[in-house]
This record gives structure tokens, sequence and C-alpha cells, in this order.
């Protein structure tokens, strides 16, 4: 996830609830411990780069448990250990808030809200940094599948690369990464996600061949879940289009090639260069 995202959601969430500090951070699947990369107010370096165990501190019991911890007093409360004291005491924080970052049911990483004097949390407070927790997660969970999908891209050019042509079901794998990543780059609202997918995709159609028509991008998004077995039902769910609307763009892109079916057209658009 790029910085800015994590970044953008502290600050909303500093300024809809007008708490004093702000900061958290996220890591891989599985993992131990995540590392603060985010401030929002601070007034040292004390939190930056603190690495939170799991099961240490509050922010390591919300890591364990994947569930709000809360301190209205936080260098006085018995129920957490004393590991991150010096930190907090050198902001001078009071009262914490940790909502996790939670991901398929698995805590990835903390989001806190601090104010610099004790006291409990308004129900509004809570829902508000839970928000900017739950935006990190989506963009978290955006981007661990474009990963996914990218690294069977990178493998499929690779294989490529060192013999003639893939399998079938090495084929298959590039079709799916290819339907999914155009799936995300319409959810990106960040230009420069935005132009690596794109940059990605373009391996996989690097160009249009010779006088072949081209394909609108919608008419490509219809036929990448063709090619997949999807029906017009189910690919109208995918693209979020009415049933009547993708059968308009299938129809249009099989008078562009002159095709009689589905899967005559699929294989002409895969024959110009506009499908993996």
């Amino acid at each position: 996830m790029k910085g800015s995202g994590i970044a953008g959601a502290l600050s909303g969430a500093q300024e809809t609830t007008r708490l004093d500090v702000l900061f958290g951070g996220y890591t891989a699947p599985d993992a131990d411990r995540f590392t603060i990369t985010h401030t929002v107010g601070v007034r040292t370096t004390a939190l930056n780069g603190l690495v939170i165990r799991r099961g240490a501190g509050l922010g390591g019991l919300a890591f364990a448990h994947a569930i709000p911890a809360v301190a209205p007093d936080y260098l006085h409360d018995t129920s957490i250990s004393r590991d991150y004291d010096r930190a907090v005491a050198a902001e001078d924080l009071r009262s914490v808030a940790a909502l996790p970052i939670v991901i398929d049911g698995e805590a990835r990483g903390i989001v806190y809200g601090a104010r610099r004097h004790a006291g409990s949390f308004t129900e509004a407070e809570v829902k508000s940094v839970s928000q900017a927790a739950g935006a990190i997660a989506f963009r978290v969970a955006v981007d661990d599948a474009v990963t996914k999908q990218t690294q069977a891209v990178e493998t499929a050019e690779y294989l490529r690369s060192v013999r003639s042509a893939p399998t079938d079901r090495e084929w298959e794998q590039v079709r799916v990464a290819f339907a999914d990543l155009r799936e995300f780059a319409r959810s990106m609202d960040d230009p420069t996600a935005q132009a690596e997918l794109q940059a990605i995709l373009a391996k996989l159609t690097p160009e249009v061949h010779g006088d072949s028509p081209v394909l609108s991008a919608r008419e490509v998004d219809v036929l990448a879940l063709v090619a997949l077995g999807l029906s017009n039902r189910e690919i109208g769910e995918r693209l979020n289009l009415e049933l009547e609307t993708v059968k308009s763009y299938l129809r249009a892109a099989m008078r562009k090639f002159g095709a009689h079916n589905r899967v005559e057209c699929v294989a002409l658009a895969r024959s110009s260069g506009q499908l993996p």
C-alpha cells in the first residue's frame, strides 16, 4: 500500500476526532510483529519505527486477538505490559485506543488514536479510528491481491522467455490474472498505482496486430471474463453492469471482428493481441 494511503487515513481520522496523535502500521500475513510507520500530531520521534510484538503493550494485545483495545490511562493500566512505556511517556500520551487492521479475520497491524490526557473515548472517536483501520485494511487487501496476480504474470513472462510457450494451465493463470488486474485497475484512485497496473497489463497485450479492429476498454473487460468461462450474468455481477449492457458490449465486439459467437470472438481478440 502506498504510504500516502496510510497517512491520508490517519489525517482524516484526526480531523474528524481532534485526537492529539494518530499512528499505526501493518505487516505481512502471519507475522508476529509490525512496525509503526506513520504518525500524525507527534512532538518527538519516539513512536517512529517502534516495533510492536504480538501480545506486548496495548497494540500488541489488539494485534494478537484482532479486537479493539482501549486504555483510558495507559501508563497506569495493569492489564498491559510495560514494553512501550518509554515511547508513550516521551510523547506524553495518556489515553490510547488501538484498532486492528483486519484482513480475512487476521490482524495485520494497528491504527492508534491517543490523547495527552487520561479519559475515556467517545463512541464517535472509536468509530472514526476504526474506519481508518478499515480503509487501510481494504487497500492492503487489494495490494495483496495485485501482488499475487503480478507474480503470476511475471512467472508466465519468465516461462515464455525460457521455452517456446507456457502450458495450458499456465496460460489459464495468466488469463485469470489479466481479468483480475483489470478489475483492480478500475478500483484504484491512485494515479501511480493505476500506471503500474497498466504497465503490467501491457506485458500481456503488447499491441493490436496489423489492421485488427480495436476493442474498447469495456469490451476487453467483458471478453476477458468470457475467456474464463463466465456467463453474461456472472460477468455483469463482476463488472457491476446490467445484463443487457454486458450483451451490448459482447455484440459490439463480435461485430468488430465479424465473429459468429462469443468463443470465436475471444479467439479473434487473442489473435489480434488484445487478450492473452
